[in-house]
């Protein structure tokens, strides 16, 4: 992620967080050390660094084997800043090892129909700190520049580039001693960059005008013995957008905006005949937006929107051969897909009363979009790797509708009461048939108390959250039943209080607190095992040379 801003002052401050979870027996740590540069003006730097550590994650009745986790990472950023110009710098490294649940894995159709169909994990093994096969590996890094320049008060030109690199690897239960050896082992280089103009025209008319453009390279390495899930490619794409805005009066704003995109992947890999091809696919789609912003009151805002948008299938979607660990499933591609094309009308609305105890917000949405992309259940396969489900990237013409809704209520300076809830429903038109993979319903209420004496603070909050059955599928479809609906309950506390001229925090966290037994939908795992547990989850953090604490 992209870092907030930086601080203006001289003054080194940072924050440095211990945490310790529960589920999972682990724990880690967090910190941040920034500052600014005296000597030069406008110069600052921040320096950020992590790394949590977990086991074996705990379901109400059983554990999760092999769903350990490390993970490590650094970031560094440095802005010098001035009146008319400034630049930018970004860098970040992460490192993950995360283990694929074992249940998932099984050896033969029998054992899998019936794991799927009893509901029990095909395996589990008592609790332990060690990830071993099947898992995945991942090296990201991430280098990001900026640079603007004002050539008056208002306008200014911005240029971005960044660079990305990943390493992904996959390993497999193998036979002969080979898990060692990656299955899949996949290198991605992606460089992108943008130059973005931010202008006014006269008095109210304001706007950006841009182009952007990619160029991605992806090898997998030789090695592995497995035909890749992904084959060798290269995409280019190439942009230019425009969007203005235009204040009628005070309160009405019109805002129009409008892009052209074009996209060429070229593609090496080997046909179902093992002959070497390089398919070329060209995308060029372009895209549309309206709206309109209206301050009806001090205390009720609306904002109307009509837009198109559209996505070329990415390479996973076009060519996918074989099996994706990271969802335990078989996915095949299809090379005959084009772009999914959208048209979206939107309507959101905010409102709060004069005194501040009320306050809501009501989301409404409705679509059409035609060469949907999804994956479709097709059965199940065995290989020599295993049984798995297979799914099939697949295209239709969907319509989608839904909304979502919040209140909050504060009776008393020191409660909150807050209600949320949301729906989206999904219709497959050319098979006549409601969407897979839609989210259920959810609705939450929470409830906050927070209380400060002198210059200690005290909060508490609890919140449940209810998810219904998504009973709205495609008939005989799915390898299960959609899971039943459940309710989750969560409870935060947390304490803040002076340490000489520093701040302390002292947090804890309770998920899922009644052990509920539970399995999400839109979660590919939850045909072998069900979700986590009960989790707590500690945290202690100080804060120091934060001007605001200071004198």
């Amino acid at each position: 992620t992209e870092p907030v801003q930086l601080p203006e002052r001289e003054r080194l401050r940072g924050e440095v967080r211990a945490i310790g979870m529960l589920n999972g027996r682990g724990g880690g740590g967090t910190g941040v050390l920034e500052g600014a540069v005296a000597r030069v003006p406008g110069l600052a730097w921040r320096v950020q660094g992590s790394g949590p550590v977990l086991g074996d994650a705990q379901a109400p009745r059983y554990v999760l084997s092999n769903t350990g986790l490390r993970e490590s990472g650094v970031s560094a950023s440095v802005a010098l800043e001035r009146h008319r110009s400034g630049a930018r710098a970004y860098y970040s490294w992460f490192a993950r090892e995360l283990g694929i649940l074992r249940a998932s894995h099984i050896g033969n159709l029998t054992d899998l129909e019936n794991a799927i169909a009893s509901g029990e994990p095909a395996y589990t093994a008592p609790f332990t700190h060690a990830i071993e096969v099947p898992r995945q590996t991942v090296r990201h890094h991430l280098l990001k520049t900026e640079a603007y320049w004002r050539p008056n008060e208002v306008d200014q030109l911005v240029l971005t580039y960044a660079y990305q690199a990943d390493d992904r690897q996959e390993f497999d239960i193998r036979r002969a001693g080979r898990s060692a050896i990656p299955a899949l082992d996949l290198f991605l280089n992606t460089h992108t960059a943008e130059l973005v103009y931010k202008h006014f025209l006269g008095r109210h008319l304001h706007g950006r005008i841009g182009v952007n453009g990619l160029w991605q390279e992806n090898a997998n390495i030789p090695g592995t013995g497995v035909r890749p899930l992904i084959p060798d490619h290269d995409r280019r794409t190439g942009g230019i957008f425009l969007i203005e805005h235009l204040p009628l009066n005070e309160r009405l704003e019109l805002e129009a905006g409008a892009r052209l995109d074009a996209a060429l992947l070229q593609v090496r890999t080997f046909d179902a005949q093992d002959e070497y091809i390089t398919p070329e696919h060209r995308f060029t789609n372009h895209a549309f937006s309206l709206g309109a912003n209206w301050t009806a009151t001090d205390s009720l805002r609306l904002r109307a929107g009509l837009n198109s948008a559209f996505r070329p299938p990415h390479v996973s979607e076009l060519y996918s051969q074989g099996l994706h660990h990271g969802s335990a499933a078989i996915e095949e591609g299809d090379p005959t897909l084009g772009s999914e094309r959208m048209l979206q009308a939107t309507l959101d609305t905010e409102w709060g009363s004069g005194n501040g105890r009320w306050s809501g917000a009501l989301s409404l949405h409705a679509s059409r979009t035609d060469g949907f992309i999804y994956l479709r259940p097709e059965g199940y396969r065995l290989t020599i790797r295993g049984a798995f489900p297979v799914f099939r990237y697949t295209a239709t013409d969907v319509l989608m509708w839904g909304t979502d809704a919040q209140v909050r209520f504060r009776p008393v300076p020191a409660w909150t009461i807050e209600l949320q809830g949301g729906l989206v429903r999904g219709r497959d038109v050319g098979q006549d048939e409601w969407l897979f993979q839609v989210p259920a319903d959810r609705a939450g209420l929470a409830v906050g108390w927070r209380r400060t004496k002198g210059t200690t603070s005290l909060s508490l909050r609890g919140a449940v959250r209810w998810v219904r059955v998504q009973d709205r599928v495609p008939i005989g479809l799915d390898f299960t039943d959609p899971p039943p609906g459940y309710a989750l309950l969560a409870l935060d506390l947390l304490v803040e209080r002076p340490l000489g001229k520093d701040r302390m925090q002292l947090g804890i966290r309770g998920d899922n607190l009644l052990n509920t037994a539970y399995r999400d939908y839109l979660d590919r795992f939850r045909y072998y095992a069900d979700a986590r547990g009960v989790d707590l989850t500690l945290w202690i953090t100080w804060r120091f040379g934060h001007a605001e604490r200071l004198p």
